[in-house]
């Protein structure tokens, strides 16, 4: 299927990880990468992360070579999920249900791998996360996106990170939701678009705890049935 949502977008990511050479230090760029691949559709959600994790095992995977996560190529569709790829994307259909898991496509506020936001970041690409020169564009790229969806809402993970996506967007804090002993926060970013923001899916106790609470809040914010809890 022809993808006629971004394929421009991802050229030019493409195009400026050639130009930025010391990017290509990360295995991979994730943007617009529809979270069930084999069912691509124009997307009602967005799931945004800060960036992609641990790429050490991906290189040999893909014999040495950069690639992508995106709407119209999938390294780990191409070669075959990770165990660990495997378990991320069961829980995220558990959380969201089938549907809107099939309605979501993924991107991350900063395109490129890191293992984490300090040190390795730092290593690999010079400066501190919140001072790449590289995040601008991720934002004007992340935002072009956004705005040809227009998606009825936005997921983020990490109540705690949600500080690093204000530093990029414009948030409005609008409501806040008990989930057991948790909450789910609503915002409205950038004065029109909804964003739902909860816990990491890989938190541990006590916010594994209250996962399925987190779920039902969240469908019901969005409408969605409560299958697969």
């Amino acid at each position: 299927m022809a993808n006629n949502l971004s394929a421009d977008l991802i050229e030019r990511i493409r195009n400026y990880q050639i130009e930025k050479k010391l990017l290509k230090k990360s295995h991979h760029f994730v943007f617009d990468c529809p979270l069930n691949f084999s069912r691509p559709c124009h997307p009602r959600y967005i799931w945004i992360g800060l960036n992609p994790g641990d790429d050490n095992s991906d290189w040999e995977t893909t014999d040495q070579k950069n690639d992508e996560e995106t709407r119209d190529r999938n390294f780990q569709e191409v070669y075959g999920r990770s165990r660990g790829s495997k378990t991320r994307m069961t829980k995220m259909r558990h959380f969201l249900g089938q549907e809107v898991f099939d309605q979501t496509t993924h991107t991350e506020l900063f395109f490129w791998c890191s293992r984490n936001l300090q040190n390795d970041f730092e290593k690999r690409y010079g400066t501190q996360f919140s001072k790449s020169p590289h995040l601008e564009f991720c934002i004007e790229v992340n935002k072009e996106l956004v705005n040809r969806i227009e998606p009825r809402a936005i997921f983020f993970e990490s109540l705690d990170r949600i500080s690093i996506l204000q530093k990029s967007f414009s948030l409005e804090k609008i409501n806040s939701y008990p989930a057991g002993d948790r909450r789910v926060d609503e915002y409205v970013m950038d004065g029109k678009f909804r964003l739902i923001n909860f816990d990491h899916l890989s938190a541990g106790p006590p916010m594994s705890k209250h996962r399925q609470e987190v779920s039902r809040v969240v469908r019901a914010l969005i409408g969605a049935a409560a299958d697969n809890l």
